[in-house]
C-alpha cells in the first residue's frame, strides 16, 4: 500500500530582551496526594504554571489548550496557555512544560501586550555567546536546551504587566513508537490550578483502518502503562471515517477539583492501532521523501535465548539488588516453553548458575527464582570480565541461528575491579560480539552511570533504560522486557528499488530483531522524479526459516479524497526523515570511539537540527524580548512597518515615533503595497467601501483583498477566505500549514486573527482581518498588512511599505505651534535623490495590531514629499500584476 501527501509546522521572528528557557532534565519526584479521578500519587511534573506573584492577585491560566495532530504516526503537538495578571503590579510567571522523551521542541512563541516573540533555534555555542552578552549588558536572557542525561522538559519565567496577559505557545513534534501492540501519544499536564477553559483535542489520520481508540485513566508514570484497564470517564472518541479518530477532552471546572483543589495533575494517554498484515507494510511519499512502516503480523515467535548478566558486587547492596531480583524473577516468569535461559553473575569473579544454557519449564524456572533469591552483594565491579565471558558463553551455546537471542545486563555501571576504563570496555565489548548479539542494558539507582550503560547497549544493537531506585523496578522492567522479548524476525534487511543508487539518504536498514507489537520505521530519498513504481523488500529468519515480504507501490497514487487541506501533508515525510535521521546520528555517536567519527556524526546532526528547527542535544532555542519602554519608542536599530485601512503607521530605524498618513484610495482601486523584482515577492491590495462618511461628505475605505504574488505561488486573502495555490486555508486553524517557499500561522493577536507569512528568505509579513465596528460605527470586516522582517528584501523593493526600506528619515528640530502640538521637521534622505524636508505634526493614533493608541508623525498633505515619485505611481490595474 503506498500513500502521497503533503505537510505541517511553525513560524516567526522575534527583537530584543531574551528570556532563557532550559530544558531542565534532571528526573525528579514530586509530593502530591492520591487524586480521586485517578487513584495515585502524581510524581510526574507535567505541564506546570509556577506563580511568583502576591497574595489572591496572582496570576491565574484562564486558558489551556493543547491540541495534537497525529498524521501517519507523527504527531505535532501546540500547547497554549493563557495567563492574567489581576494585579496593579507586574509579576512574574513561570512556564513550564514536561515533554515525552523522544520529543524535539520546533517552535516556541510568546504574546505580550499584542507583540509576539518567538524563539529561534541556533547551534548551542553560539546562542551561549548570545546569552552570556545579554547578561552582561544587564539584559535578564534564557535559552532553550535539551541535555541528553535528563528528562524532558522546558520552563521559561516572563514578566507580566500589571493587569496584563501573556500567552504561551510551544510546539513540539515526535515519531510515535509501537509498543506492545498500540501506538502511544502521552500529553503531561499540570496547571497547579483548576483553569476556566481546558482542553485536550487529539486528531489522528492514518494509512489504514484504525482498529482501536483507547484513552486509560490519567496515570503518574509511563511505566504504569503495564496491564492497566479502564477508560478516562471524561474522553470523548469519536470515529468520522475508518481511518481517522477524534479524541476531545474537556473536563469542567467542577470535574477538576474532584482530581485536586490544584486541579488535574497525569499523563493523558492515547492507545490507537491500526489494521495489520503479514505484508511489507506501508509507504508514504511526498515531494521525493519516502517513510516505510513495517509491522507484520500473524508470524510465529522465534524460540529465544535469554542471558542474564547480573551485578552482584558490594556497590549494588540495599534497595538495587532487592529491585534487581523482582526483575530477574519477573521476567523468568514470562519465559516459555522452549525457551532457554542461563544467568552470569559477577563481582570481582564471574560465575554462571549452569554450565549451559537451560530450557524453561516450571521446574527449571522455580529452580532458578531460589537461586535469585539467595544471591547477595559483595566484592568489587568487573564489568569487562563479566560482559566478555557472557558473550562467549552465548557464541558456544548452539542454535545460535535457530533462536533469538536477548542478552540484559543489569548493573549500576560503575566498574571498580579489573579493566576499570569504560572506553576499553566498550572497545572490548565491541570486538567480542562478533555475532551482534542485542545487549539490553538496565541502570540500576540514581548514581549510576547511565551514560556508559547506555553506550553498551548502543554498540550492540540494544536499548537502555534507567532503574530508579524509589520506583516500582519490577512494572518498569516488565515493561521493557515485553518491548524486546518476541522477536518474529531476525537479522532483518531492508531493500529499495533493488539498492539502486536512486535512493539516497537512508535511515538504518539492517535491525537484529523485529520483535511482536512494535514497528520499524525507514525514510529516504528518491532521486528519480521518474520512478513510477516504487519496489521493495523485506528479508530475515524467521520461525521457520528465511522470509521475504516483497511491494510494489504507485508513487502517484493519491489514495486519501477525505483527507481535506492539503497543506496538512506537505513535507511530512521529509520532516519524518529529518527527525529519524538526527535521531539515528545522536545514538551512533554516543557509542563511537573514533573522535573523528564522533565529531562528523554529531556535525550532521546538528546541520539537520538548524535546517528543520529542532532543539537537540547540539542546539539551543533562544528567545528575545524589547525591554521595557515608553509608547511609541522603538530600539536602535529596529525596523518595521505597519500598514493601515488605508491609513498607514510605518516605523522608520532610527525614529523615535512612526510615520502615519492616509492614503486617497477610492473602492476598485488597487495598491502595490510591496514588490521586489529580485526575490520574485510582490503584495497588492483591492480598495472595498465602508459606506460610512467623515465630515468632509467623502466615504471612508479599507483593504478588502490582499494577494500576494511569490515565486510561481498566489495566495488570495479575504476576511471570510485564505487561498494558497488552489488549496482553503481557515482564519480559524490553530496548527501551522508547511508548504513549499512558504510557511502559514494564524494566531490571535489582542483579539483578532493574524496571519504570519514566512518566505524562508528573512521576510515576514502579517495580515490582521479586522472587524471595523472595533473602531467605527461600521459592520465592513477588512484587513491591515504589515512587514514584520524585512531583512531578506532587496535594495529595489519599492510600494507603499517598500519604498521606505532603502530611505533614512529623521527628526532634526521640533517646536509647539499656536495650538500647542508638535510640530516636526523631517529630512529625508536617499541615495540618488535630493534631500527633501517637510513638516509633520505629532498625534495619538491607533496601532492596528494591538489596538493601542500611540504618538506618530502625522503628515496631512503632500504625500509626493515624503514618497520617493508620484502618489499616482502606486495605483496598478490588476490586483495580478507583477
Amino acid at each position: 500500500m503506498i500513500h502521497v501527501m503533503r505537510s505541517i509546522v511553525g513560524i516567526n521572528l522575534a527583537r530584543h530582551r531574551m528570556y532563557q528557557y532550559e530544558r531542565n532534565n534532571d528526573r525528579k519526584d514530586w509530593d502530591s496526594n492520591p487524586s480521586p479521578l485517578t487513584g495515585f500519587d502524581t510524581k510526574t511534573r507535567p505541564t506546570d504554571i509556577v506563580y511568583l506573584g502576591l497574595g489572591n492577585q496572582k496570576p491565574s491560566i484562564y486558558y489551556l489548550h493543547v491540541t495534537s495532530d497525529i498524521r501517519f504516526r507523527f504527531a505535532t503537538t501546540l500547547v497554549t496557555s493563557k495567563v492574567a495578571n489581576p494585579a496593579n503590579t507586574s509579576q512574574e510567571v513561570k512556564f513550564d512544560v514536561t515533554l515525552p522523551d523522544e520529543a524535539y521542541i520546533s517552535d516556541f512563541k510568546m504574546e505580550i501586550g499584542g507583540r509576539i516573540y518567538p524563539g529561534e533555534i541556533n547551534e548551542k555555542a553560539a546562542a551561549q555567546k548570545q546569552y552570556d552578552a545579554a547578561k552582561k549588558k544587564g539584559q535578564s536572557a534564557g535559552q532553550v536546551k535539551q541535555q541528553p542525561r535528563k528528562t524532558n522538559s522546558f520552563s521559561v519565567d516572563v514578566n507580566v504587566g500589571a493587569q496584563e496577559k501573556v500567552v504561551f505557545n510551544l510546539t513540539y513534534q515526535e515519531l510515535l513508537k509501537r509498543k506492545r501492540g498500540s501506538y502511544e501519544h502521552v500529553i503531561y499536564i499540570d496547571p497547579k490550578q483548576v483553569v476556566k477553559d481546558f482542553q485536550i483535542g487529539v486528531s489522528i489520520e492514518e494509512s489504514r483502518d484504525i482498529t482501536t481508540v483507547r484513552v486509560p485513566p490519567l496515570r503518574n508514570d509511563l511505566e504504569q502503562a503495564v496491564n492497566q484497564t479502564g477508560q478516562n470517564s471524561l474522553a470523548v472518541i469519536e470515529r468520522p471515517t475508518k481511518r481517522s479518530a477524534r479524541v476531545s477532552f474537556s473536563p469542567s471546572e467542577a470535574d477538576q477539583r474532584l482530581s485536586s483543589s490544584q486541579g488535574i495533575s497525569g499523563l493523558f494517554v492515547v492507545e490507537y492501532d491500526i489494521d495489520r498484515k503479514s505484508d511489507a507494510g506501508d509507504v508514504l511519499v511526498v515531494d521525493g521523501y519516502f517513510v516505510h512502516f513495517f509491522a507484520p503480523s500473524d508470524m510465529k515467535e522465534i524460540p529465544k535465548d535469554v542471558l542474564l548478566i547480573l551485578d552482584c558486587s558490594g556497590s549494588m547492596g540495599g534497595r538495587k539488588i532487592g529491585q534487581m531480583k523482582a526483575a530477574v524473577i519477573g521476567v523468568l516468569k514470562d519465559l516459555h516453553e522452549g525457551d532457554r535461559f542461563n544467568i552470569l553473575k559477577f563481582s570481582e569473579i564471574v560465575e554462571y548458575y549452569k554450565d549451559s544454557m537451560v530450557y524453561a519449564n516450571k521446574k527449571s524456572i522455580d529452580d532458578a527464582k531460589e537461586y535469585v533469591e539467595s544471591l547477595s552483594p559483595t566484592g568489587g565491579t568487573n564489568i569487562n570480565a563479566g560482559m566478555l565471558q557472557g558473550v562467549d558463553f552465548l557464541k558456544t551455546s548452539g542454535d545460535i541461528n535457530e533462536r533469538s537471542q536477548v542478552v540484559f545486563f543489569l548493573t549500576d555501571g560503575e566498574a571498580t575491579s579489573g579493566i576499570t576504563d569504560n572506553s576499553r570496555i566498550l572497545e572490548n565489548i565491541r570486538n567480542a560480539n562478533s555475532k551482534a548479539f542485542p545487549v539490553y542494558s538496565l541502570a540500576f539507582g540514581k548514581g549510576a552511570d547511565y551514560e556508559f550503560v547506555k553506550k553498551v547497549a548502543v554498540q550492540n544493537n540494544g536499548l537502555s533504560r534507567r532503574i530508579y531506585e524509589d520506583s516500582d523496578a519490577t512494572l518498569q522492567i516488565k515493561g521493557f522486557y515485553d518491548e524486546v522479548s518476541s522477536a518474529i524476525l531476525k537479522n532483518v534487511t531492508f531493500k529499495y528499488l533493488n539498492n539502486a543508487s536512486s535512493v539516497q539518504n537512508l535511515t538504518t536498514v539492517n535491525f537484529p530483531s523485529y520483535f511482536t507489537g512494535s514497528e520499524i520505521v525507514v525514510a529516504g530519498k528518491i532521486e528519480n522524479n521518474a520512478v513510477r513504481l516504487f519496489d521493495l523488500s523485506v528479508q530475515g529468519l524467521g520461525s521457520t526459516g528465511s522470509v521475504e515480504l516483497a511491494l510494489s507501490a504507485d508513487v502517484k497514487s493519491k489514495p486519501f479524497p477525505e483527507l481535506t487541506k492539503s497543506g496538512d501533508y506537505e513535507q511530512i515525510t521529509e520532516k519524518i526523515w529529518a527527525y529519524l535521521t538526527i535521531k539515528q546520528l545522536l545514538e551512533k555517536s554516543i557509542g563511537e570511539t573514533d573522535s573523528t567519527t564522533k565529531e562528523e556524526l554529531k556535525n550532521k546532526a546538528l546541520q539537520l537540527s538548524l535546517q528543520y528547527k529542532f532543539v537537540t542535544p547540539l542546539t539551543s532555542m533562544v528567545v528575545t524580548k524589547p525591554e521595557e519602554k515608553s509608547v511609541g519608542t522603538l530600539r536602535e536599530g529596529e525596523d518595521a512597518e505597519r500598514g493601515g485601512d488605508p491609513h498607514f503607521m510605518i516605523r522608520i530605524k532610527g525614529m523615535t515615533h512612526p510615520l502615519c498618513f492616509d492614503f486617497p484610495a477610492k473602492p476598485g482601486d488597487v495598491l502595490r503595497l510591496l514588490s521586489d523584482t529580485k526575490s520574485g515577492l510582490f503584495v497588492n491590495a483591492g480598495i472595498i467601501p465602508s459606506f460610512e462618511f467623515d465630515r468632509h461628505g467623502k466615504m471612508k475605505t479599507f483593504m478588502g483583498e490582499i494577494i500576494i504574488l511569490y515565486k510561481s505561488h498566489v495566495m488570495k486573502i479575504t476576511p471570510s477566505e485564505i487561498i494558497y495555490d488552489g488549496a482553503h486555508l481557515f482564519w480559524q486553524d490553530n496548527l501551522p500549514y508547511d508548504f513549499d517557499d512558504v510557511k502559514v500561522e494564524i494566531i490571535t493577536v489582542s483579539g483578532f486573527r493574524v496571519m504570519n507569512v514566512d518566505f524562508r528568505n528573512n521576510v515576514q509579513i502579517a495580515i490582521k482581518k479586522t472587524n471595523a465596528s472595533r473602531f467605527h460605527n461600521s459592520s465592513v470586516e477588512y484587513l491591515n498588512m504589515y512587514i514584520e522582517n524585512e531583512a531578506g528584501l532587496s535594495k529595489a523593493s519599492d510600494g507603499i511599505l517598500g519604498q521606505f526600506l532603502h530611505r533614512y528619515i529623521s527628526v532634526y528640530k521640533q517646536r509647539s505651534n499656536k495650538k500647542d502640538q508638535i510640530v516636526g521637521h523631517l529630512q529625508i534622505k536617499e541615495p540618488g535623490f535630493d534631500t527633501t524636508r517637510m513638516r509633520a505634526v505629532l498625534v495619538k493614533k491607533p496601532d492596528e495590531i494591538t489596538a493601542k493608541r500611540e504618538p506618530c508623525w502625522n503628515i496631512h498633505s503632500k504625500l509626493k514629499d515624503v514618497f520617493d515619485r508620484n502618489v499616482q505611481d502606486f495605483y496598478i490595474k490588476d490586483i495580478m500584476q507583477t
